[in-house]
């Protein structure tokens, strides 16, 4: 059975291309732990604090796979970096109980020039990561 794909762009959920410029700002250590559902025990700057994300068991996975001390967040506690080696994952996050999953229904279709258009945003955002250094 297929993952459900969420479309929705609000903190905790998909990282939206315009984003990435975000990515810059300075990163923070952070240790993680999964509470329950999409909440996260986090410990920034020595503070304990929930965050939260669409899809736990993705974050959950990418922790398991991490390398010690290869978990930052950015400043702004909107993003998480998960380091496997091979790999670094990003998270959006959220502070506050998230707004539910966007889904397309099943019998909805999308325009062709909107997925051409998305299809294109995603070539040109996978490059600019790939330009900064950061696994697409």
């Amino acid at each position: 059975m297929s993952e459900i794909t969420c479309y929705s762009f609000h903190q905790g959920h998909n990282i939206y291309h315009e984003k990435i410029d975000d990515f810059k700002q300075p990163r923070v250590a952070i240790d993680i732990s999964h509470v329950m559902n999409r909440a996260f025990l986090v410990s920034f700057n020595g503070e304990q604090e929930y965050w939260y994300h669409h899809m736990p068991h993705r974050l959950l996975e990418a922790l398991f796979k991490s390398h010690p001390e290869g978990i930052e967040a950015t400043q702004d506690k909107r993003f998480i970096f998960v380091y496997t080696g091979g790999l670094i994952l990003r998270f959006s996050m959220s502070q506050e109980p998230l707004t539910s999953c966007m889904h397309v229904s099943e019998g909805s279709k999308v325009h062709p020039v909107i997925a051409a258009t998305i299809k294109h945003i995603h070539a040109e955002n996978i490059k600019k990561l790939i330009e900064r250094g950061i696994s697409g």
